[in-house]
C-alpha cells in the first residue's frame, strides 16, 4: 500500500507543462499551408484545437491502436494531425482561408491511467493566425470630355482625354 501511495505522490508532483507552442504569430496568404503545434512534457490523452469561430477538432490518443485518432472534428475535411505522440507532440495542418484569421487555441489534457476525460491536468496555448490577401495597386481611369457647343439638342464633342492614376493610399502587404 505504501508503494502505491508513493507512486501516486511522485506522479502527482511531476509537472505537466506546455513545452512548445508554435507559431505564436503567423501571417500567411490564402492557400498557404499552416501548421499549428503544441508539445508537453508528459504523456497526454486528449488534444483539442479551437478555430477562432468556435469550431474545434478533438484528437485522442488510443492506446489500443497506438495512434492519435480524430474524434469530433468540425474541420475534418480541412485538418490533418501533425506530430509524434512519442515525443508528446500534437499539431494540425491545414490550408489557410481568410476565415482562419484570429486566435487559435491548443488544449492538451494529460494521460491518467484508467481515468476518463477531465481527470488530468490541462495546458493551453494560443496562436495568432492572420490570413491576408495580397493587394495589388489598382489603376483608376478617368475619361474627360470637352464640349464645344450645344445647338438644337445636338452636342459637338471636341476632344476626349483618359487619365490613368494609381491611388497613393493603397495598402501593400
Amino acid at each position: 500500500m505504501r508503494i502505491v501511495l508513493l507512486l501516486f505522490f511522485i506522479h502527482s508532483s511531476t509537472g505537466f507543462l506546455m513545452t512548445e507552442a508554435e507559431p505564436g504569430l503567423i501571417r500567411v496568404a490564402p492557400g498557404d499551408t499552416v501548421t499549428l503545434f503544441c508539445a508537453v512534457d508528459d504523456d497526454y490523452e486528449w488534444c483539442k484545437f479551437y478555430h477562432p469561430n468556435g469550431q474545434f477538432c478533438d484528437l485522442e490518443w488510443k492506446r489500443s491502436k497506438s495512434n492519435i485518432t480524430m474524434q469530433e472534428c468540425e474541420l475534418s475535411d480541412r485538418v490533418e494531425f501533425h506530430g509524434n505522440y512519442d515525443d508528446r507532440e500534437c499539431g494540425i495542418t491545414f490550408t489557410a482561408m481568410e476565415e482562419d484569421t484570429g486566435v487559435w487555441k491548443c488544449e492538451i489534457e494529460e494521460y491518467v491511467t484508467w481515468r476518463s476525460r477531465g481527470a488530468g491536468r490541462v495546458q493551453t496555448a494560443h496562436m495568432n493566425v492572420t490570413v491576408h490577401t495580397t493587394t495589388t495597386q489598382a489603376t483608376v481611369e478617368t475619361t474627360m470630355a470637352t464640349v464645344l457647343t450645344t445647338k438644337d439638342d445636338e452636342t459637338t464633342l471636341a476632344s476626349t482625354k483618359t487619365i490613368s492614376t494609381q491611388p497613393s493610399d493603397s495598402v501593400k502587404s
